[in-house]
């Protein structure tokens, strides 16, 4: 099974789903990113106004952090790959009477199509699910295409420590990708140190206008390692990012 269908499927299990418990599920867990988008847009956006503010979730699923955003007025397009993910979106955006533009794609493709440039690009967790070169790579160059002049671009993203562990039906090789056994061997995150992790952004033509690793946060890939203590889980990193100025 590709990662894909996997998460398509993991969407679809979901689909009865009364859909006032979904949105409270998705809301909740989405406002740690919430709160960033709107501290970084605060920061380095200051003069704008969140109404109207053109906003592109990529990796969306659901698109909590968007439907968050649209509450304070932002123009919101939402991205991912999953049909099933968007359909719940879009029941979930008009159950709080909310505008969304949603957008079927992957980004690992140079043939993505999307509308126009955006202030501001959030990463819902989907960074460190990109495990190969060639995939970064083209994600940064969709971000970098649709950053419009004075955007800015966020993430929070888990990067490695010391002593993490890996529980059974998981194995993490020498290039610091973390397998999952789902039928087969398959590969799910990327899991760099966050100096490895800067020196990638800055190789790919980004300013850096904010990194800052978050020790005392543990990231959770999987429910396997939810019962593990946080200091032996991934840590945090958050990111904003502005295109370099010719």
């Amino acid at each position: 099974m590709s990662l894909q269908s996997h998460y398509q499927d993991t969407y679809l299990s979901e689909d009865r789903r009364a859909p006032a418990d979904l949105l409270r599920e998705v809301t909740g867990s989405s406002r740690g990113l919430y709160k960033f988008a709107v501290e970084s847009k605060d920061r380095f956006l200051p003069d704008r106004d969140w109404r109207g503010l053109r906003v592109l979730e990529l990796g969306a699923g659901r698109g909590g952090v968007s439907l968050l955003l649209a509450g304070l007025g932002a123009d919101v397009t939402i991205l991912d790959f999953s049909p099933a993910a968007l359909a719940q979106a879009e029941t979930l955006f008009q159950l709080e009477g909310h505008q969304v533009t949603t957008v079927l794609g992957d980004v690992t493709h140079p043939d993505v199509h999307l509308p126009q440039r955006y202030d501001l690009l959030v990463d819902s967790h989907l960074l460190h699910c990109l495990t190969e070169n060639p995939d970064r790579a083209s994600y940064y160059r969709l971000v970098s295409d649709h950053l419009a002049p004075d955007g800015i671009f966020i993430a929070e993203t888990m990067v490695h420590r010391k002593k993490l562990y890996i529980p059974d039906g998981f194995m993490f090789d020498e290039r610091n990708v973390l397998w999952q056994m789902i039928g087969k061997w398959t590969p799910v995150r990327k899991i760099l140190d966050s100096l490895d992790l800067e020196r990638e952004l800055t190789e790919a033509q980004f300013k850096i206008a904010y990194f800052y690793y978050y020790a005392q946060f543990g990231f959770v890939p999987h429910k396997s390692f939810l019962d593990l203590p946080e200091s032996i889980l991934p840590a945090a990193v958050r990111f904003v990012l502005q295109n370099r100025q010719p």
